[in-house]
């Protein structure tokens, strides 16, 4: 699987410290997942994150060109 991953601020004048979108891009499914937390996520974070976002989906497959946002700054 080859997957690129990129992180970007978002910038939310309501919050003390602006969160982070670790976007992880699967080419070989053509699906995009967008982990957003309040800091830079490691690999093994934000496969964990994937995982159980996949896993509330109750095996339900994601599209191809779909994106899955995943909010995890009430886990922090």
């Amino acid at each position: 699987m080859c997957l690129e991953a990129r992180c970007r601020e978002i910038s939310d004048m309501k919050r003390e410290s602006p969160d982070i979108d670790n976007v992880i891009v699967d080419e070989a499914n053509a699906v995009t997942y967008v982990v957003t937390a309040r800091r830079r996520l490691t690999d093994g974070e934000i496969y964990s994150a994937i995982r159980v976002a996949l896993l509330k989906r109750a095996g339900k497959h994601l599209q191809r060109g779909e994106t899955l946002k995943i909010d995890t700054t009430r886990w922090d």
